[in-house]
């Protein structure tokens, strides 16, 4: 009787210990897979940005990619790296890799100057990943709208996440030999540190039979935080490239008009204020310090630093500023980027207020809500979220770029935050809702 019993509690027992398993292994690919998506948008991007820098035009008048992205895979037949190019006339440009086959690029009428990924089939049977993005050109390449795509094959990245796969088989089974469980209750805790970001890596506090994969995985966090680093220098980089040309352009415009070609140099200057919003939030979003580990940032002291720069200002100085926020109050984000998106918000309440200018902060559980109030005429709700879009700007008789929320909404939303506005007692009030360091839950 105690022998069946005993027997009964291992099968129980190491049935428990193989279903904890198979959701680890689940759980750290699922990880694993994403990281990798993560990398590979990076990577794509990067050839999209240089793709659409190289576009050019002939002397006929037909658009060519006059300055081709380097990456060698792109030249070889096949090699499983491609991209395309299409003109409103429906003509394509490719890669040599695509060889005598041409991407059915999925039809898409919005011009921004995000990306969309979508899943193609590809030249040899492949499945690709594709990232693609519609341009509008500026008035020196005909102002056609041209669709841009770069796609890589699903099947490289699907094996990528399986050779880890079988990679983390053994270490498992190891551990499940060794000592059980434990080890992975404490990587589950310490992938959930990384993830909100109280800890940066999982280190190296395991049993040594666990430590080879604590180290495969920190090597892999390693490899994605330099991918990002080189993702965002690139994006600082043509977002720089592009202000000296956008001088030019403007020294044009100003030539233009006092020659008397004003309709000329008004459609000029609204493509070129165009792009220098572009520049000016790709220069933010590079600014990010997303991905630093475990950030915190003071909020009070934050925001004293933020008032005191714009009290210097001609358009603020005469207002009243009043600051009501806990000396002790923490927010988990890098302090430079809260210093970005509360001087946004606070830049723009101190163009638009009429006598005052309030900054409040509390604790709303596991969050922390910042909420920069002013006495101007705000923005009715209905339209909050058209005010949130790329460059928009309601008010356009200011000299402001209309990036002011759009830059902290993508802050906030970096960091895992939100933004929202309501009217109360009189006041208008933008919210950034964020979340508090882990530490500091209780």
């Amino acid at each position: 009787m105690s022998g069946a019993l005993r027997t009964r509690l291992l099968i129980g027992a190491a049935g428990f210990i193989a279903l904890a398993l198979l959701l680890a292994a689940a759980g750290l690919t699922t990880l694993f897979d994403r990281h990798v998506k993560n990398w590979l948008d990076a990577e794509l991007d990067a050839h999209l940005d240089q793709l659409i820098v190289g576009i050019g035009k002939e002397p006929s008048g037909a658009l060519i990619v006059a300055k081709r992205p380097a990456d060698p895979r792109f030249e070889i037949p096949l090699s499983g790296l491609y991209w395309q190019v299409r003109t409103n006339d429906g003509r394509d440009i490719r890669s040599r890799s695509l060889w005598d086959f041409a991407i059915a690029l999925p039809s898409e009428s919005v011009v921004d100057a995000g990306s969309h990924h979508h899943s193609v089939p590809g030249p040899s049977g492949q499945r690709l990943y594709l990232v693609q993005r519609n341009v509008e050109l500026p008035e020196r390449l005909g102002r056609q709208v041209v669709r841009f795509a770069v796609g890589r094959d699903q099947a490289e990245v699907d094996a990528a996440v399986w050779r880890f796969a079988r990679a983390l088989t053994p270490f498992l089974v190891m551990l499940a030999l060794t000592i059980g469980l434990r080890p992975l209750a404490s990587i589950r805790r310490h992938l959930i540190d990384i993830q909100s970001g109280a800890k940066a890596r999982l280190g190296t506090d395991f049993p040594d039979e666990v430590k080879p994969l604590a180290r495969e995985l920190d090597t892999l966090l390693d490899a994605r935080e330099r991918q990002l680093d080189v993702a965002r220098q690139r994006a600082a980089d043509l977002a720089h490239g592009l202000k000296t040309p956008l001088q030019v352009i403007t020294g044009g415009i100003a030539k233009l008009r006092a020659q008397g070609e004003q309709a000329v140099a008004a459609d000029l200057a609204h493509a070129a204020d165009a792009m220098q919003r572009h520049v000016d939030r790709q220069l933010a979003r590079a600014r990010m310090q997303v991905g630093g580990g475990a950030s915190s940032a003071n909020v009070r002291e934050v925001a004293e630093s933020v008032i005191r720069v714009l009290q210097r200002t001609p358009e603020a100085h005469p207002l009243r500023w009043r600051l009501d926020v806990p000396k002790e109050l923490l927010a988990q984000i890098h302090a430079d980027d809260l210093a970005e998106a509360l001087g946004g918000l606070a830049e723009n309440a101190g163009r638009f207020a009429h006598s005052k200018v309030e900054i409040h902060a509390l604790r709303d559980g596991d969050a922390i809500v910042i909420s920069v109030r002013d006495d101007g005429p705000g923005i009715p709700e209905e339209k909050f979220d058209e005010a949130l879009q790329r460059g928009q700007r309601l008010d356009t008789s200011g000299s402001g770029t209309g990036l002011g929320l759009a830059i902290a909404a993508d802050i906030a939303e970096a960091w895992g935050g939100a933004l929202d506005a309501s009217h109360a007692g009189g006041l208008f009030c933008v919210n950034m809702r964020l979340a508090i360091p882990s530490e500091r839950k209780s």
